[in-house]
């Protein structure tokens, strides 16, 4: 029985041809005939269009099926020459990214614009590396000013309610009432304490942030007018001097709780004076009379968000030129540093 041999396919991309009416295949090698089936359609001036279709091959035809519609296809005119082009339908993922695309490419244009805006008025502000120091300066010793009318106020408090605690013992211990208005006084002082406490510690968080904006505004001048970059200064909050070196915060009631008795152990660890006031929220010893002497004072301050506290130490010392030396002294220095590690803070 005789096998019949079939005829091998040259191994060339298939082409497909097709019309309304049928599609036939073609070998590459016979592209010359799409010439031939053009005429036809040159002569009724129809319309010839090519896509690559999910076979990966070529297709022709007069009329873009419906389901090859969203691939990019070309529209040829009768010399076969591309006359148009038609881009492929864009999927959701792309569409997605292009909508992100031009969002962050607005946004970044936004903060050009502004950037630019802000150099314009940092240059129309400021003539000199100097004139921004100047007001930095400027800004942070009215601050200074300021905190220092805060503390001079609270050592007037702190003498008022050692006044009014002193009578109310003394009444005790007369055997007399102590009236319902005269404790609200007492209460209403110490409530002034702590409220002055939180305005120092506000002022001081305002210190950094004007030292911050302007060591910006001084790096950003240097660059418009090519100067030469400098070091940046030491901020408030990295001088010894800053009252921020007492500040320590706790998260939640049970952690505040404990930090609050590490600091009642510290003040009793390093008082000079007796012991005046200690509640949940203040803890206080009493206002210096010697030199040698100074009052330590612990707030508890309730943050505005969240469960946690600003716990802040201070130490005043007596109005005198002793007792300015004894606040400036290594002595206190040690204690203002130590309280920080002795609360466990980092």
């Amino acid at each position: 029985m005789s096998r019949r041999r079939r005829k091998r396919r040259n191994p060339v991309e298939l082409i497909s041809f097709g019309t309304d009416m049928h599609r036939i295949n073609i070998t590459a090698i016979s592209l010359c005939m799409i010439l031939f089936a053009i005429m036809p359609l040159s002569a009724t001036g129809g319309k010839l269009y090519r896509w690559i279709g999910d076979d990966g091959k070529v297709h022709y035809s007069d009329r873009v099926p419906p389901d090859q519609a969203r691939k990019e296809r070309s529209e040829l005119d009768e010399r076969g020459i591309e006359i148009d082009r038609v881009e492929a339908a864009k999927t959701r993922e792309q569409i997605a990214r292009e909508k992100e695309l031009k969002r962050l490419r607005a946004e970044q244009q936004r903060l050009i614009d502004q950037q630019k805006a802000a150099d314009r008025v940092l240059l129309r502000t400021f003539r000199s590396e100097d004139d921004i120091k100047m007001a930095r300066d400027g800004k942070l010793a009215a601050i200074d000013v300021h905190i220092q009318v805060v503390r001079s106020n609270i050592k007037r408090l702190k003498r008022n309610l050692e006044r009014m605690q002193k009578n109310a013992a003394d009444r005790e211990r007369q055997g007399k009432d102590i009236s319902k208005r005269y404790l609200e006084d007492m209460a209403n002082i110490r409530q002034q304490i702590k409220d002055a406490y939180a305005a120092i510690v506000q002022k001081e968080r305002s210190k950094e942030q004007i030292w911050a904006k302007h060591e910006q505004d001084l790096q950003r001048f240097r660059i418009l007018k090519k100067l030469k970059p400098e070091t940046p200064g030491m901020s408030p909050a990295q001088k010894s001097a800053s009252l921020l070196e007492t500040v320590v915060v706790c998260a939640d009631p049970a952690s505040c709780d404990s930090v609050w008795k590490k600091a009642e152990a510290y003040v009793q660890k390093h008082a000079t004076t007796r012991l005046q006031m200690s509640s949940r929220v203040i803890i206080m010893t009493a206002m210096p009379v010697q030199d040698n002497e100074y009052s330590l004072t612990v707030s508890r301050m309730a943050q505005k968000k969240g469960p946690g506290a600003e716990i802040f130490l201070d130490i005043q010392c007596k109005n005198s030129p002793g007792g300015e030396a004894l606040c400036k002294s290594e002595r206190i220095k040690a204690i203002r540093s130590g309280f920080r590690a002795a609360m466990g803070a980092q």
